[in-house]
């Protein structure tokens, strides 16, 4: 059984982890990334259900993941120009 100060020390590492995750620009871009998900799957469906386009379901995390790189490096490009 592990000892009270153990479950403590995981605990505080977690809420650490936590915190460094859970930042203003953090949930900016978790948001992005549902709402691309999420609007990908409802046009697939809709897609699918009136055999306008027949969807590839293997494929439909795509967007999300180009949005995700699109993210990435324009916060990588505004972090390298900014000015001090």
């Amino acid at each position: 059984m592990k000892s009270n100060n153990k479950i403590s020390s995981e605990k505080n590492l977690a809420q650490k982890i936590f915190s460094k995750i859970n930042t203003t620009n953090n949930k900016i871009i978790m948001k992005t990334m549902l709402l691309c998900i999420f609007l990908s799957l409802s046009f697939a469906f809709v897609s699918e259900k009136t055999g306008w386009l027949e969807v590839d379901w293997k494929i439909i995390f795509i967007p999300a993941l180009l949005v995700l790189q699109i993210i990435i490096i324009g916060t990588a490009l505004k972090n390298r120009y900014k000015k001090h």
